[in-house]
């Protein structure tokens, strides 16, 4: 004979243990969606260039980013982040803007934090203030950290490098 309290543990065991492989696989599947709408976001970004688009680019970046670049820490604020894009879109009309290697996206269990590191090839006409065309060709890399506020991923904090071929 089966003694009742030992039944009751293995069943309380039991069902402790499929709670903590269901949440396990609630957890892992929104991360995955997280990291589709983190790549997603960088989709939306390589259009941006293509289109020219600010406004796009700013709908993801936070009030202040901290900016990380040629061996110096700085602070932007989303306005001079629209500053930097609206000059360089001025001058640069987009051939390639494509990634050398996949993205790399990772989300934090919770689903509140999330990090992309990017390297894509770029190339572009630049048109000086003379009215002169150059080619430019390079390669950049980055990694962007995000958080997720009231439902939307928001950047906020870049490091990049950049550099030709």
């Amino acid at each position: 004979m089966t003694d009742p309290k030992r039944m009751f543990s293995r069943l309380l065991l039991g069902v402790a243990l499929l709670t903590s492989l269901n949440i396990a696989a609630q957890q892992s599947q929104a991360q995955k969606q997280a990291e589709a709408e983190l790549l997603s976001l960088h989709e939306e970004e390589r259009r941006a260039h293509f289109d020219h688009d600010v406004q796009a680019l700013l709908a993801h970046v936070a009030p202040e980013v901290v900016d990380v670049r040629d061996g110096r820490v700085n602070y932007m604020s989303r306005e001079d982040v629209r500053a930097r894009f609206l000059a360089y879109f001025k001058r640069a009309e987009f051939s390639a803007w494509d990634d050398i290697d996949p993205p790399i996206v990772r989300v934090s269990s919770d689903g509140k934090m999330g990090w992309m590191i990017v390297c894509v090839r770029i190339a572009y006409t630049e048109t000086d203030a003379s009215g002169k065309k150059t080619k430019q060709h390079s390669v950049g890399a980055w990694m962007s950290a995000y958080e997720k506020l009231h439902g939307n991923w928001i950047m906020t904090a870049v490091t990049s490098t950049f550099g030709g071929n």
